[in-house]
């Protein structure tokens, strides 16, 4: 697209954003020290209110999001009844139009052992931020806060209208969430509303992810009959049958999707094609009786080019089969989450913009590339029908979920740069008089 921004407010962009840099640090600490833990999902009310507080500082209207208690049981049945709240900051530029949205999730992972800083310290050290969330994301809400400063005090005013959320339950998945996905199911972003959604996951700061994978998280169950274990013969073993379901599933099915690689790059690169692992498996109960039961808990990851209906299949046509050629063999199949895969063209004025402010600031053109899991996009785009909707933010996906997180902080200045360029870009700007 056509570099609208004139070079003199490129570069005064970029030197508000190195200004404000321990600004950000600061602000990101402060997200770290609150333990927003999913699941089950504590101290989201308390990290809302921090967020939403800065942004109200910084001259945001700021509203909270919350559940009634039928919408917390429904949307959150793993969230042991605890409170969500998400927040949307508003900043309206002179135009109503357009409006750039940019999302972060304020949940993260359990922490684990064996870290060698407090997971919820912000410590800083060596040139990077460390604790739970420091690039799972955090990092990202605050680079998209300061990214959006940067551009104002620069001296410059947006045209458009600037949205900030932070929201929850992006960890925990769902085909319904009581985040992202109760904030596109209430309208708060819709393609009547929303030009361009930016969600500020850490794929590297100087890739753009178009989309993500999609995903299958099932059980099946064989059931048998009882019996005494000195008479196996007189009952129907459970725990054998889903044996011999494995066995065809691993050594034939297996192979097939090592096989459909995604036609885009996958971050990290492992990633890259089809997948199916049984993670969990529970059947039987004492050891003289043969099992009446056995459950598997299986994770299907999809290539872009797969659809959820060819992937239940391939895993139906299986159990039918076996249904058909082994004696008493019986099954029940229940998925709890499935996401169709995501992808977006690079050809639209926000991947562009976004890819001419990375050529700016780093020298080189942006990866393409696709996320390994799913994420909060999927809201967006499938359910939204925002097609102008991206990953790009501040971190390695390498460290999420890990023990000793932390987030470069030359990273999270390198991103505020590119979303403060590309946003300026999108929206336009006059200089205050």
């Amino acid at each position: 697209m056509p570099d609208i921004l004139r070079p003199e407010d490129k570069q005064a962009i970029i030197s508000a954003a190195d200004s404000l840099i321990e600004e950000a640090i600061d602000f990101l600490q402060g997200m770290l020290r609150i333990p927003s833990i999913n699941p089950p999902g504590v101290a989201y009310p308390e990290c809302a209110s921090y967020i939403g507080e800065r942004l109200a500082a910084l001259g945001y209207q700021v509203e909270y999001i919350t559940l009634s208690a039928a919408e917390n049981a429904e949307l959150a049945p793993y969230g042991e009844g605890l409170p969500r709240t998400n927040v949307l900051g508003r900043l309206p530029g002179p135009q109503s139009s357009p409006v750039i949205h940019f999302n972060g999730h304020m949940d993260v992972v359990p922490v684990g052992m064996d870290w060698s800083t407090p997971p919820f310290g912000g410590e800083v050290r060596a040139g990077r931020v460390y604790g739970r969330g420091a690039a799972d994301m955090k990092g990202g809400i605050a680079a998209q806060v300061y990214a959006v400063e940067a551009i104002r005090r620069a001296g410059l005013q947006l045209q458009g209208t600037v949205e900030q959320s932070g929201v929850v339950d992006e960890e925990s998945t769902g085909n319904r969430n009581a985040g992202m996905g109760l904030l596109v199911e209430r309208g708060l972003i819709s393609s009547e509303r929303t030009d361009y959604v930016v969600i500020t996951e850490p794929l590297n700061i100087d890739n753009i992810c178009l989309g993500h994978r999609g995903a299958i998280w099932g059980e099946i169950q064989t059931i048998g009959r009882q019996s005494h274990g000195s008479t196996p013969a007189q009952g129907v073993n459970a725990l054998e049958h889903m044996a011999g379901f494995i066995d065809e599933v691993t050594g034939q099915l297996a192979p097939r999707l090592r096989q459909r690689q995604n036609h885009y790059p996958v971050v990290p690169a492992t990633a890259n094609a089809a997948s199916l692992s049984f993670n969990v498996i529970q059947g039987g109960t004492n050891v003289n009786s043969v099992p009446d039961s056995c459950c598997v808990a299986f994770d299907r990851r999809l290539v872009t080019s797969e659809s959820l209906a060819d992937a239940r299949q391939e895993l139906w046509d299986i159990l039918e089969r076996r249904v058909q050629t082994i004696p008493d063999f019986r099954y029940e199949y229940k998925e709890r989450y499935a996401a169709a895969p995501t992808w977006v063209s690079a050809e639209t004025p926000l991947v562009q913009s976004f890819a001419s402010a990375i050529q700016h600031i780093l020298g080189r053109a942006p990866g393409y590339v696709c996320s390994p899991g799913t994420d909060d996009q999927r809201f967006v785009v499938q359910n939204a029908g925002i097609e102008q909707c991206i990953i790009y933010g501040p971190g390695e996906i390498t460290q999420a979920h890990i023990v000793d997180e932390s987030l470069a902080i030359a990273d999270l200045l390198v991103s505020i740069k590119i979303m403060a360029l590309a946003t300026a870009e999108l929206l336009g700007v006059q200089r205050h008089a």
